[in-house]
C-alpha cells in the first residue's frame, strides 16, 4: 500500500507534524504517544519507541512500534513490534521530497497476516485511516513554517570481521557443551542446545542484512556465553553458591525428577532458562556493552530497534528444538497448539499463561539503559 500527499510547506515543518505527538495528532486518526525517546533523547531518533491507538470496526487498537530509521527531514520507517495477534509484518516508510516550498510526501505501507484474507481487509481499513488523514494534514500543515530539526549524529561500525571471527570458537564451543550434555542424557542440554540456536539465528540475521547494527550485535555474543558459561560451570562443578540464583533455578529444574511429566520438566527447564538471561544476563550485557564500545558514539537508545526486531530468534530456536524432541517429551497442549494455530497465537498463550517475553525482554532493555547511566555516573 502507497499514499501520496502534497503538503505546502517545507519539509522540515512536515516532518515535525509527522513524529511530534503534539502537532501529529492534530491531523492523523491514529493517536501517537511517545513512550521512549530515541538516539540525541529526541522523539524522531532511531530507537524512538511509540505506541499508536487506531480506530477498528472491533473497537481501539493499540500497537507498539520502533523507528528503525530516521533521516530528517526526508525518510521515517518505522515498524511495528507488537500489535493484534495475527499481525506477523507491519512496517511503514516515509519519504519527502521539498521542491519549491511545497513537499511531497509518499507513505509505503507493508502488511503481512497469519490468516489468509485478514491483511487485505486491514489494508483497505488503513488505506482509508490513513488517506483521510493526509488530507487533513494537508490542510493542518498548509503554509507552516520551516522547523528547527535534531541532526543525527553521524555514526558508523567499526571494522566486523575480527568480531566474526571470535564468534566461531564461541559457537563451536557452544555445540560441543550441548552435544557433551546430550550424550550424557543431561536435561540441561535442552537450554544448551537452544543457546547454540540463538547464536547460530544472531549470526544468521547480522549475514542476511537484517540487523542494522552489525558490530552492537556482534558484541553482545561472547559477553551472553560468557555470563551463561560461567554460572554452568560453578554449578557443574558442584559450587551452587557460585551459581546466580535464576540460573540456578533454572539449573536444579531441569536436574529435578519426582513426579513431572518428561514434557514438564522440559518446558520448565527451557522457560527458566529462558527467564535468567532475559532477566539476570541481558541487563547487564546491554549496558557493558554499551559503555564499552559505544557511549562516545550514540545514545543507548539508538539500538532499541535492532533489539526488538530480533526477538523472533528466541522463538525459532524454541522452536527448533521442538522439532527435534521426542513427542513424548513435549506437552500434548504445545503439540495441538503448534499442529492447529499460527505461531502468532502460540506465543501469546504462551505468554498470557506466564512469563511474558516480549514484555521481559522490553523491560530488561530498559533495565539495560539504566544500569548504563547509573555506571556512566559513577566513573
Amino acid at each position: 500500500m502507497q499514499l501520496h500527499a502534497r503538503i505546502a510547506a517545507p519539509a522540515s515543518a512536515v516532518w515535525r507534524y509527522l513524529t511530534d505527538p503534539a502537532l501529529h495528532n492534530q491531523w492523523s486518526l491514529a493517536t501517537m504517544r511517545i513512550l521512549s525517546l530515541g538516539d540525541q533523547d529526541v522523539a524522531d531518533g532511531i530507537g524512538a519507541y511509540r505506541s499508536i491507538t487506531v480506530k477498528a470496526p472491533t473497537g481501539p487498537v493499540r500497537m507498539f512500534e520502533v523507528i528503525e530509521h530516521a533521516e530528517p527531514p526526508a525518510r521515517l520507517v518505522y515498524r511495528v513490534t507488537r500489535g493484534p495477534q495475527l499481525l506477523r509484518k507491519h512496517r511503514g516508510e516515509i519519504r519527502l521530497v521539498e521542491e519549491g516550498g511545497v513537499t511531497a510526501l509518499a507513505w509505503r505501507v507493508e502488511l503481512e497476516f497469519a490468516v489468509p484474507g485478514v491483511a487485505a481487509l486491514s489494508e483497505r481499513l488503513l488505506e482509508d485511516q490513513v488517506g483521510r488523514s493526509l488530507r487533513a494534514l494537508e490542510r493542518v500543515a498548509d503554509g507552516a513554517p520551516a522547523a528547527e530539526l535534531v541532526m543525527p549524529r553521524a555514526y558508523r561500525d567499526e571494522p566486523i570481521e575480527p568480531l566474526l571471527a571470535a564468534t566461531g570458537p564461541i559457537l563451536a564451543e557452544q555445540r560441543a557443551l550441548a552435544d557433551e550434555l546430550e550424550a550424557a542424557h543431561d536435561p540441561k542440554a535442552w537450554f544448551a542446545r537452544v543457546y547454540q540456536y540463538v547464536t547460530e539465528g544472531q549470526l544468521a540475521a547480522i549475514a542476511s542484512g537484517a540487523v542494522t547494527h552489525r558490530e552492537w550485535a556482534l558484541r553482545l555474543i561472547p559477553r551472553f556465553h560468557h555470563y551463561y558459561t560461567r554460572n554452568l560451570a560453578a554449578w557443574r562443578s558442584g559450587r551452587a553458591g557460585e551459581t546466580e540464583s535464576p540460573w540456578a533455578l533454572a539449573f536444579g529444574f531441569a536436574e529435578s525428577t519426582g513426579d513431572r511429566p518428561a514434557g514438564e520438566r522440559v518446558v520448565g527447564a527451557l522457560l527458566l532458562g529462558v527467564r535468567a538471561h532475559i532477566d539476570e544476563d541481558l541487563p547487564r550485557a546491554l549496558a557493558e556493552v554499551y559503555l564499552d564500545h559505544f557511549a562516545e558514539r550514540c545514545d543507548y537508545a539508538r539500538f532499541r530497534a535492532d533489539y526488538l526486531l530480533m526477538a523472533p530468534i528466541f522463538r525459532g530456536a524454541a522452536d527448533r528444538l521442538l522439532g527435534e524432541l521426542p513427542a513424548s517429551a513435549i506437552p500434548l497442549s504445545i503439540r495441538v497448539a503448534k499442529r492447529l494455530l499460527p505461531p502468532e497465537v502460540q506465543d501469546a498463550l504462551t505468554n498470557r499463561r506466564g512469563y511474558d517475553v516480549p514484555v521481559q525482554r522490553l523491560e530488561a532493555f530498559e533495565r539495560g539503559d539504566r544500569l548504563a547511566r547509573w555506571a556512566a555516573s559513577r566513573r
